[in-house]
């Protein structure tokens, strides 16, 4: 029942704060990498070719949510700009969501999207390194 209200309010969340700004402007990555990087997430580089063939392959610019290793990840594709994937825990994200809320509540303008129940297929997660 809570992931279904914390479902509901990130997507009410994503779509008020959407109707200014489309998803994929460079203003709202920008605004998007700046609360990443506050909220703890850490950046972790598509540096080689099987890195990025993943990266392309995954949702772009949304909050995906992945269990590896028993722990709760929360991650932020970036293949178009800052070529990185974006790791962060469940502290993270809750500090991401009250950064967002936060923003949007003094006027500033962000979209956030949240996918719960992705699956990225049969994929190595160890290619990514250690989290």
């Amino acid at each position: 029942m809570k992931r279904l209200l914390l479902a509901a309010l990130t997507l009410c969340l994503a779509l008020a704060m959407s109707a200014c700004m489309g998803p994929n402007s460079q203003e709202a990555i920008q605004q998007t990498d700046r609360l990443l990087i506050s909220s703890g997430f850490d950046a972790v580089p598509a540096d080689t070719p099987a890195r990025m063939k993943h990266l392309e392959s995954m949702p772009q610019h949304r909050i995906l949510h992945l269990v590896r290793g028993g722990k709760d990840y929360y991650l932020w594709a970036d293949a178009a700009n800052g070529q990185c994937l974006w790791v962060g825990t469940w502290q993270d994200y809750q500090r991401f969501k009250q950064l967002a809320w936060d923003m949007y509540n003094q006027g500033g303008q962000d979209r956030l999207d949240y996918m719960d129940g992705w699956s990225s297929g049969p994929v190595d997660w160890d290619m990514w390194g250690p989290w």
